[in-house]
């Protein structure tokens, strides 16, 4: 993932939770999934 799908992603999902279709523990358990795995596909 290149940093800018990463960001990309990161706004989707910033925006999901800014319109409530998502809720607190959501957003921040799907924003470690993201970092997580763009950290792991890094360090390839």
């Amino acid at each position: 993932m290149t940093r800018e799908e990463l960001k990309e992603q990161i706004d989707e999902l910033m925006q999901q939770y800014a319109d409530e279709e998502i809720d607190g523990a959501t957003y921040s358990q799907k924003m470690m999934e993201l970092t997580t795995s763009a950290q792991n596909e890094n360090d390839d």
